[in-house]
């Protein structure tokens, strides 16, 4: 069936098997899709990306150049490229299971086995066209949200992003509009991405208030390495901008992170004040998309009650890791 030509519908196709590639070529120019680029590498791909909104990839999961989990990554990130919600359609030969499950999670729209007919090609489109997956972000991971798959809960809340194929081929948007579009997409999904790794951080602090209420001075190595990890990339994300006692809250958490890791089994008082400042923490820090003043002040209070506990504890020796001494420094 042919299609009204859309001139406008702006496609990258990177197969790396020329039979299919021809294939893919001439179902795409029946379904109307005449703008279309070929790509033999990633250097030409992220060239191409960088310079137009492009609104459908279809590539090859074993395309020469980067790693294409990375990339995927990069471009959901917003690092390479114009357009973070572009479409992409993985395509696979012989994979296995954990091949497919990495490319799933590097940010996908649809991962699809080959060989495959034209007739599929055009109905995988046709589908992505009709409806896309809402997006999650987190400070790891930008992407369709994959909940059903197995994707935990911590990921937090998804939002829907824009699908400039749909729009393209609705009519229902003009190409002076699609900058516009995908600029408050990302502002959407940036606003997200920090409310989601806040959200994690503070249900991090719960698990860990949990257990050492519960455990007393007990191990809990994994989740304390997660909860400091989560900590360090909010301190980079928010540090000197708007929101930077954010950040301060972010060093705060890692130095009583070093204070749970350095007590001694027989300091029950210090362990007490450490958990009730890391859940004070914790309950603030769900407040990242607040702008009260009154908030930043608690934050500040927070903050200095913790370096002088952490000092006092510890004595600011080496039991404080360095990095975390110099950014508690910078806030004094």
């Amino acid at each position: 069936m042919e299609h009204p030509v859309r001139s406008d519908v702006r496609v990258a196709l990177c197969e790396t098997h020329p039979a299919l590639r021809s294939g893919f070529q001439t179902a795409l120019f029946r379904r109307g899709m005449r703008d279309m680029e070929i790509c033999k590498d990633s250097g030409s791909l992220l060239n191409l990306l960088n310079n137009q909104i492009i609104d459908l990839v279809i590539c090859a999961a074993d395309l020469p150049g980067l790693d294409f989990c990375d990339m995927m990554q990069q471009i959901r990130h917003g690092t390479i490229g114009r357009n973070p919600f572009t479409l992409v359609l993985a395509t696979v030969g012989d994979a296995t299971i954990d091949d497919i499950r990495r490319i799933v999670n590097a940010g996908v729209d649809r991962v699809v086995r080959k060989p495959m007919s034209m007739g599929d090609m055009v109905a995988c489109v046709n589908a992505l066209a009709a409806s896309r997956k809402p997006f999650v972000a987190t400070e790891s991971y930008v992407g369709p949200s994959r909940r059903a798959a197995g994707r935990g809960k911590d990921l937090g809340e998804v939002m829907e992003v824009p699908n400039t194929l749909s729009a393209k081929l609705g009519g229902g948007v003009q190409e002076s509009q699609l900058e516009g579009l995908i600029d408050k997409g990302m502002s959407s999904l940036s606003r997200l991405r920090a409310h989601n790794s806040c959200l994690a951080i503070s249900r991090s602090v719960a698990r860990v208030a949990q257990h050492f209420q519960k455990n007393g001075q007990g191990r809990i190595s994994n989740e304390l390495a997660r909860l400091m990890s989560m900590s360090e990339a909010v301190d980079r994300r928010y540090r000197g901008t708007a929101n930077a006692h954010l950040s301060e809250v972010a060093v705060s958490l890692g130095l009583l992170v070093d204070v749970l890791q350095t007590l001694p089994p027989d300091s029950t008082r210090n362990l007490s004040v450490t958990v009730e400042l890391l859940q004070k923490l914790g309950e603030v820090i769900r407040l990242v998309d607040e702008s009260d003043p009154h908030v930043a002040r608690t934050v500040q209070s927070i903050a200095d009650t913790v370096r002088n506990f952490a000092n006092g504890v510890v004595g600011g020796g080496p039991a404080l890791h360095m990095g975390h001494r110099a950014r508690a420094a910078a806030f004094s």
